[in-house]
Order: structure tokens, then C-alpha cells, then sequence
């Protein structure tokens, strides 16, 4: 369970990203609809909440290696898809009282309910990286794998999200269901890394 422990929450990052973009377009449509721009919207912000995420996460990863910060990234992440959550009807509400732009109004609104979360969620393969890197003559197996999978989460995400959670429940609890999969996997961090790993792991 150790051994692969970190690729596990690596792959649940990678899915709950994707599906929370797919699931975004939920969240906004009833207030702005679901149009080309709206999705660009959408897409834009989790891209670019991403690449900083990746940018500063490694940096981070870097400073302070410790399974112990990648849990509190990761359980923050879930806590702002929860505030997104509560805030989204109040917040589209009021950006469509003050704001006769839907461009507009897509993009503010994606960005308070999506970019913290993408943020941290992208943060989470590189910091899986520098935990996991053991040898530099691995450096670039390790990497490739870890985005790899990554990726496959993604993908796993995406068909979930549009072929099963979306048709069968309500946004609201597919939210705090990807929310409480981010907890149970970051919480999870704690157990399964002892304080001696941790320990090992600053000293690298």
C-alpha cells in the first residue's frame, strides 16, 4: 500500500480535476448557459490555475519535501470545492445583477469558483515528484510516470463525470463527493507515510 500509495492520490487528483471542469459547466449553465464561451471560460481558468499550480508546486515540493504538506494541499483543495459549492448561486446571482456581459461573467465567476482549486490540484504531481524521486538517475522515469498517471486520472474522470455522475446526481452532491474523495485520499497521507518517512524524506 506504501509502495503506491502516492500514485493512487496522484491518479484521484488527476480525475477530480477533470471532473470538476465537466461539472463546472453545471455549475454556471443554469445563469449563463452552456456555450462555446462559456466552456472556453471554464477551460481557460483550470488551465491556467494549473500551470501555476505545477510552476509554484515544484518549487514548493523543493523547499519543504514533506507528505505532511502535500496532505494540507490536497485537503484544501477539497475545502475550496466546498466553498464553491455553497457560494455558486449566490455568486452568479449577483455577478448577473452588476454585470450585463456573459463573457464577462464567465470568466469572474470561473475564476473565484475554479482557479484556487485548480491551483492546488496542480500542485500535486509535481510535489508527487520530489517525493517520490529517489535517484537522479530515475529523475525522468519517475516524472513521466507520475504525470502519466496523472492523465490516465483525468481520463477516468472525464468518462465518469459525463457518463455517470452528471446524468445520475445532483451537481451539488457530485461536488461534495469529489470533495470528500480529495479528504479521504490526503488524510490518508498521514497514515500511510510514518513521521520517520517524512523525516527521511526532508533530508534528501
Amino acid at each position: 500500500m506504501k509502495k503506491f500509495y502516492l500514485e493512487i492520490v496522484v491518479f484521484v487528483s488527476g480525475a477530480v480535476v477533470m471532473a470538476y471542469e465537466i461539472i463546472g459547466s453545471r455549475m454556471l449553465g443554469p445563469y449563463v448557459g452552456t456555450s462555446i464561451t462559456v466552456w472556453s471560460a471554464i477551460i481557460g481558468v483550470i488551465l491556467m490555475s494549473l500551470s501555476l499550480g505545477y510552476y509554484l508546486g515544484g518549487r514548493l515540493a523543493d523547499r519543504k519535501p514533506e507528505f505532511a504538506l502535500l496532505a494540507k494541499i490536497i485537503i484544501a483543495a477539497a475545502i475550496f470545492i466546498i466553498l464553491s459549492t455553497a457560494i455558486k448561486d449566490v455568486l452568479l446571482t449577483s455577478l448577473l445583477d452588476f454585470i450585463n456581459n456573459v463573457k464577462a461573467v464567465s470568466v469572474l465567476a470561473s475564476l473565484i469558483l475554479f482557479s484556487v482549486p485548480g491551483f492546488l490540484l496542480g500542485m500535486v504531481s509535481p510535489f508527487a515528484a520530489r517525493l517520490k524521486i529517489s535517484s537522479l538517475k530515475t529523475t525522468g522515469a519517475t516524472v513521466g510516470n507520475l504525470y502519466a498517471i496523472s492523465t490516465v486520472g483525468s481520463i477516468t474522470g472525464t468518462f465518469l463525470a459525463g457518463f455517470y455522475l452528471i446524468p445520475t446526481f445532483a451537481v451539488s452532491h457530485i461536488l461534495y463527493l469529489l470533495s470528500a474523495s480529495l479528504i479521504l485520499f490526503g488524510t490518508g497521507l498521514f497514515f500511510v507515510y510514518k513521521p520517520q518517512a517524512i523525516a527521511s524524506t526532508k533530508k534528501q
